[in-house]
């Protein structure tokens, strides 16, 4: 199998290190699915979200949406992504795109593409792909595209797995078709499975759920290990184990938030708000959290950031780079 080659232009937001990165995964928090955040969408109720992650200083917001989403009502439901888009840039922040979604909960699964889909017909796919990428392809508010998060593949040694990689390869390349400026990532785990996608990025992608120091510290070391190998700059769009216990899940975010800035990776925390998908809710938490109890939100229904948390109100050490020439401007640097 052939993967296509990165952009040879890519000339927006291509940097060395993502350490910076600071920010959040979002499901908006009225959605029990992907594709009803976008059915329902509110723009008022969109920049209520937003707002909460510039409190804490975030400049980027993964927004995840779905080919499901899209195709019930293609002009609205793109209308609705670009508004997202637009709010999430009055606020200060980039958007990273998640064009679609691998992970699935077997008791309260908000949607997605499952394994089925990847033995149909693409071209439906393909379509929506290039309705929200083409009209964003040069756009200076997108960050990173996101192809896929957490594609299950870590081998190409079953057709399924050759079958997803061939999937998305195509999608890889119907958005460098497009003529994007913006890296592209995919949202891929750990080992094999950043490996295997590897081809189809610029960016490679970690997710770590490690439960405590040491755990992270062996998954960063492995991630330094693919930036070396694969001659390409890493970053973490999702990360950090979920807690019922406010006061234990405050103390691996810090972890995290320190440990990841450190490394050159940056950090964004899944999920930015209580609301009603699956991890999301107290009462429907997934297993990927510490004592098995994935409740992963920062901030409450109310708009409360989780207790243990104010360290994220601290600005943090390292600005983006938008920031950076911003500050500089102000001050007159190099004028």
């Amino acid at each position: 199998m052939t993967a296509p080659t990165a952009a040879p232009d890519v000339r927006l937001h291509n940097y060395r290190s993502y350490g910076w990165l600071r920010g959040f995964s979002v499901v908006p928090s009225w959605g029990a699915r992907i594709e009803q955040a976008w059915w329902d969408y509110r723009p008022d109720r969109m920049r209520e979200e937003v707002a909460l992650a510039a409190r804490v200083h975030a400049n980027c917001l993964r927004l995840w949406i779905e080919f499901s989403a899209w195709m019930a009502d293609p002009d609205g439901v793109a209308e609705h992504f670009f508004d997202a888009v637009a709010a999430t840039a009055e606020a200060g922040m980039k958007t990273m795109p998640c064009l679609f979604n691998r992970w699935h909960n077997y008791d309260w699964d908000y949607g997605g593409t499952y394994t089925e889909h990847l033995f149909r017909n693409w071209q439906p796919m393909l379509d929506y792909v290039r309705a929200l990428v083409q009209p964003l392809a040069t756009d200076e508010r997108i960050l990173v595209w996101d192809l896929c998060n957490e594609p299950q593949a870590r081998a190409l040694a079953t057709d399924v797995d050759r079958r997803e990689f061939e999937w998305l390869s195509a999608i890889a390349g119907t958005v460098r078709e497009c003529g994007v400026r913006q890296p592209i990532t995919i949202g891929t785990m750990t080992g094999g499975n950043v490996h295997v996608f590897a081809p189809l990025c610029d960016v490679l992608c970690g997710h770590p759920y490690a439960h405590d120091r040491a755990g992270l510290d062996t998954l960063i070391r492995s991630f330094k290990g693919m930036v070396k190998r694969h001659g390409k700059p890493l970053l973490v769009n999702e990360c950090i184990p979920g807690a019922l216990d406010d006061e234990v899940r405050a103390r691996v975010a810090r972890l995290y938030v320190e440990r990841l800035a450190a490394a050159g990776f940056g950090w964004m925390g899944w999920a930015l708000r209580e609301g009603k998908a699956v991890s999301t809710r107290r009462d429907r938490y997934d297993g990927n959290g510490i004592n098995g109890e994935g409740f992963h939100p920062f901030f409450t229904k109310d708009g409360t950031l989780r207790a243990g948390l104010g360290f994220l109100r601290e600005k943090p050490a390292l600005p983006a780079p938008w920031e950076s020439r911003k500050e500089n401007n102000d001050a007159g640097v190099g004028r």
